[in-house]
């Protein structure tokens, strides 16, 4: 983390990853974030190899968590 903030209430991928892991959920469970911000929690669940969807108000934190999420899924190996 180089403390590069892209929302004011940001929280590490690694928290993310770690609450979700907790949940012990079967592969591919859709995970829903009504609180998108930019994106962090679904960059965490698609890392892990969930499914994620998410809601997000204000249009340039939606349009950040987009692109963020987008990138997540195409560092995922073919056929996760």
């Amino acid at each position: 983390a180089n403390g590069f903030r892209l929302h004011p209430n940001q929280k590490p991928v690694a928290l993310f990853k770690w609450v979700i892991e907790l949940m012990r959920l079967p592969p591919r469970t859709l995970i829903v974030y009504p609180y998108m911000g930019s994106g962090t929690c679904g960059v965490a669940a698609v890392e892990l190899g969930f499914d994620f969807s998410g809601c997000e108000i204000d249009p340039t934190y939606f349009a950040i968590a987009e692109k963020r999420v987008r990138a997540a899924e195409m560092q995922l190996p073919l056929g996760i």
